[in-house]
């Protein structure tokens, strides 16, 4: 009787992470739709977006029948809800009160965002390993390793967006070889990851 609820306990635990990913990449995929719809003019990243759009769908997906093969808890959900909404609503008006919507500052939001979910996904494989969950715990690290391929997308193409914002925004001579400068640094290699990915 004591293990059987032990094993409850464990499961609700999860159950409670799993939310919080599951409403965090919810919120990440809103934002991204609505910049996929801003950056048709900007062929290259548009691609990169929707790239980002397709991966962040297929994890709340995924995330969603994770819950129902637990039980999916409806108090432990709205809990998370919460939390995680008021959280990124912090935020979002933080960042909007400042922001004059330049490309480059949306993918330093995005970036912000998926280095939110990287770590959660860190924790979240790490309480599955921790209760005994090994399905969780793979699902967890498959969504990490593909978050982190999309971080590193915006960190190969942030430098390249930057200059080009500047180019609209300022009236000063730039040097156009900036971007190469930043992102062929060979110590920094595993932060801008292969160019054969997104």
């Amino acid at each position: 009787m004591y293990q059987e609820e032990a094993m409850e306990t464990k499961t609700e635990i999860v159950t409670q992470y799993l939310s919080d990913m599951h409403v965090l990449e919810k919120h990440i995929q809103e934002a991204l739709e609505k910049q996929v719809a801003q950056t048709k003019d900007q062929p290259d990243v548009n691609a990169g977006l929707q790239g980002y759009v397709a991966t962040t769908k297929l994890h709340v997906e995924r995330l969603q029948q994770r819950m129902e093969q637990l039980g999916n808890q409806d108090g432990v959900v709205d809990k998370a809800k919460e939390a995680v909404t008021n959280l990124l609503g912090q935020a979002a008006g933080a960042i909007d009160a400042v922001r004059t919507h330049q490309t480059s500052k949306n993918l330093r939001d995005d970036y912000t965002a998926g280095s939110l979910a990287t770590i959660s996904y860190v924790m979240l494989q790490t309480t599955a390993l921790a209760c005994g969950d090994q399905q969780t715990a793979k699902l967890a690290e498959t969504q990490l390793g593909e978050t982190v391929q999309m971080l590193q997308w915006i960190a190969r193409t942030m430098p390249d967006i930057v200059v080009r914002d500047l180019q609209k925004e300022r009236d000063v001579t730039l040097n156009t070889g900036a971007a190469q400068q930043v992102t062929s640094s060979a110590s920094l290699g595993a932060l801008y990851g292969s160019k054969a990915g997104v």
